[in-house]
């Protein structure tokens, strides 16, 4: 018999989503995105303007995220 809460995991898991700017639109349907780690990733969609920030999720953009300022605070 195998963990009921390892299978409750499973059926209710969630792709990470994340905040990145988009840099550029390609020909072929997706974004070149830079993420806030500097990293750059391709990733499908248009959706955005670039320069606005976008939600990515599983490798495509769901839609345009709030340009709200970021802070880092070390307590």
């Amino acid at each position: 018999m195998s963990n009921n809460y390892q299978r409750l995991r499973v059926l209710t898991a969630r792709a990470t989503r994340t905040v990145a700017t988009v840099t550029a639109h390609n020909p072929d349907g997706t974004s070149a995105v830079e993420l806030m780690s500097g990293t750059s990733i391709t990733v499908l969609g248009q959706d955005v303007a670039i320069g606005s920030k976008a939600y990515i999720e599983d490798g495509r953009i769901i839609g345009a995220a709030a340009d709200l300022p970021y802070a880092d605070i070390d307590v």
